[in-house]
């Protein structure tokens, strides 16, 4: 934890690998995670996408999931949902217009568990 996913619609042609080392690195700067490996990002293309009715609405969005391990104060949270918008307007910004943006925090189940092996 903490994982981050990353949804792109048709026509966001960015470099992932950028958007997820900065995504990576503006995390792991916040200090609220141990060790940089538990950051985990990956980012889906989505092959088919609409939004409203069609183009006049808008053309496309970028939205990120972030999942993090339950304890943490909303002002933490919210925090961390602005380093991640951070992130993505000054990465995909440059490069394209009338894009919505969306940062989504959901906290992972007590029960989670992962293993190193």
């Amino acid at each position: 934890m903490p994982h981050i996913t990353v949804e792109l619609s048709q026509g966001v042609n960015i470099d992932e690998a950028e958007l997820l080392s900065k995504l990576n690195h503006a995390l792991f700067a916040t200090g609220q995670f141990k060790e940089s490996r538990d950051i985990k990002g990956r980012v889906h293309r989505s092959d088919a996408s609409l939004i409203g009715l069609g183009a006049e609405d808008g053309g496309h969005f970028v939205i990120a999931h972030l999942a993090i391990m339950q304890g943490r104060t909303d002002e933490i949270k919210s925090d961390l949902v602005s380093v991640v918008m951070n992130v993505l307007q000054q990465v995909v910004s440059p490069k394209l217009t009338g894009v919505q943006y969306a940062v989504n925090l959901t906290e992972l189940s007590y029960v989670y568990q992962k293993a190193l092996v």
